[in-house]
């Protein structure tokens, strides 16, 4: 069972740096995609639009892209809480009680902020920017809880790594 608790917490902090990178280098593609080098052929096609339009489109594409990450993240997450859950159990007070806490953060994510998250920010997708102070309040609470969580699971999950790596084998 340690070892599958460990490779659970690799997998699990894979998944975490993963999202947040992809997450961060789609808003940034928009910029590049549709800056100073912007392809010929995408310039054609985009010329009867607005340069404001153009970019709340694609922007409009990245996040849901993100928001589907996002949710499948948040799903997978849940399910990786459960079997390591599962693993950890066995295994002492202290992996199970790591284990227990993750599951915990990872099911008040997914069941509190995730649906508040992705229906929220679809609403703010055609709002223009700068967002106005009330919304982007809301939305900055919201996705910086998440982020918070993520990041105590991650020192979480590095914690139980240690730990895991610090037994005798079986």
């Amino acid at each position: 069972m340690p070892r599958l608790a460990l490779l659970v917490v690799g997998l699990w902090l894979g998944l975490l740096v993963a999202a947040a990178a992809v997450a961060t280098v789609n808003f940034c593609t928009v910029d590049r995609v549709l800056g100073p080098d912007l392809c010929p052929e995408l310039a054609a096609r985009l010329a009867p639009l607005a340069p404001e339009d153009r970019r709340a489109a694609f922007r409009h594409l990245v996040s849901e892209v993100n928001r589907w990450i996002f949710r499948t993240g948040s799903a997978t997450q849940l399910l990786l809480g459960t079997v390591l859950l599962a693993a950890a159990w066995p295994l002492g007070a202290a992996p199970r009680a790591l284990a227990l806490v993750l599951f915990v953060l990872t099911a008040a994510q997914a069941l509190g902020l995730t649906g508040a998250i992705t229906s929220f920010g679809r609403g703010l997708d055609f709002v223009p920017r700068p967002l106005p102070p009330a919304l982007a309040r809301r939305f900055g609470l919201l996705h910086g809880a998440y982020v918070i969580g993520d990041l105590v699971k991650g020192v979480l999950l590095l914690a139980m790594a240690v730990l895991l790596s610090r037994r005798p084998p079986a």
